[in-house]
């Protein structure tokens, strides 16, 4: 399409029994460069996503001979598009890459080849163009800490994080907004995965758990759990632990956010593996008996209400032992009577009482 105003964003090829399918790649010229950028697949964070659930309910159960080729067509349509020639067209281009398009975060593998050249304009100076394959993700020490892995040794960083563009925080920030800009601070060295290797926790010795010096500790993912311990994770392990004597940690599984300020999150306890049994043996027996106590509170209420009951029959049953039979049966029709009277809806209101006129000569409001 030449019309600048008038894009091909998506083109849909329905089919007689009602499925539908997404062709825009056999009719878009530069669908990956341009036709891309202007779909939801770009705007949105989870735009692919979304636009692949939204075709799955058109789409067939089970694809047929022809709908193989067809997606045959349209992946190798794609995959022959040419090299965009324009410096903008590289951005967030799921192919090639530009450097001066990396994120804060990312980086180019060591030894990454270029795939040619781009100059912007016609007096602009080259840049080289990478594959987006060779572009990785760096990380903080910390927050490969939080990964479970640890910088090596006399490793230099990637690159120092550059200052942000809009460094005004958001008061609309989320949790995992914060926690980034707590650990992204312009001038913070970021480090490679191959730069990183595995942390090995401290072991258990003598039965005693290594913590850190708030007394818990940090078990951010499954392998951060120190050799000859478990992980424990339920309301009573601490009291299970307290009641068998036996030492423990509190586990440190991350941070929560709130209003900008990090509080630990502790989830479980960290044991000695020779505990393991005892510990959840324990926990068992606290359940039951918390279960028990939750019962027996609940037969005490019951055993209250009946002899409330019982209490009040006993009354009245006193109250009416000296009437006679028929005028006690006349007192409680007349007692139903009210009581039916009395749940009617009425327009009246309660600061008025009607009166009947007994002569018959009708009957009127009186104020009391």
């Amino acid at each position: 399409m030449t019309d600048k105003e008038n894009s091909m964003c998506y083109v849909v090829a329905m089919e007689a029994d009602g499925t539908a399918k997404d062709v825009t790649r056999r009719y878009a010229k530069a669908y990956t460069a341009k036709t891309r950028r202007l779909r939801v697949e770009s705007v949105v964070d989870d735009g692919d996503a979304w636009w692949r659930r939204v075709m799955k309910l058109f789409g067939r159960i089970r694809l047929t001979d022809l709908d193989q080729i067809e997606d045959n067509e349209l992946a190798g349509a794609e995959a022959r598009e040419p090299m965009p020639r324009n410096v903008q067209d590289f951005k967030n281009h799921p192919v090639y890459a530009l450097e001066r398009h990396l994120r804060r975060h990312e980086v180019l593998v060591p030894g990454a080849t270029p795939s040619g050249t781009v100059g912007a304009g016609s007096r602009g100076p080259l840049e080289k163009i990478y594959r987006r394959k060779d572009v990785c993700i760096a990380r903080s020490a910390a927050k490969w800490y939080r990964l479970g892995r640890e910088v090596k040794p006399n490793e230099i960083p990637a690159k120092w994080l550059p200052k942000k563009a809009n460094a005004k925080p958001s008061r609309l920030g989320g949790p995992d907004e914060a926690e980034a800009e707590a650990e992204d601070q312009a001038g913070t060295p970021v480090y490679r995965h191959d730069q990183t290797e595995a942390y090995e926790p401290a072991p258990v010795r003598n039965g005693r758990v290594p913590k850190n010096k708030f007394g818990n500790i940090e078990v951010y993912v499954p392998s951060m759990i120190p050799r000859g311990a478990v992980h424990i994770v339920h309301e009573h392990a601490v009291r299970a632990a307290l009641t068998l004597g036996i030492d423990y940690a509190p586990a440190l599984t991350g941070f929560q956010f709130r209003g900008r300020q990090g509080t630990a999150v502790l989830h479980g306890i960290v044991v000695a593996a020779e505990f393991d049994e005892a510990v959840r043996a324990v926990v068992v027996g606290l359940g039951d008996a918390e279960q028990e106590a939750a019962d027996e509170r609940r037969r005490l209420g019951v055993l209250v209400m009946w002899r409330r009951l019982l209490m009040g029959l006993r009354i009245r049953e006193r109250i009416w032992s000296g009437v006679d039979a028929d005028e006690r049966k006349e007192e409680e029709t007349r007692a139903e009577m009210e009581a039916g009277v009395g749940d009617a809806a009425s327009d009246a209101t309660e600061e008025f009482d009607m009166v009947f006129d007994e002569d018959g000569e009708g009957g009127g409001f009186l104020v009391e």
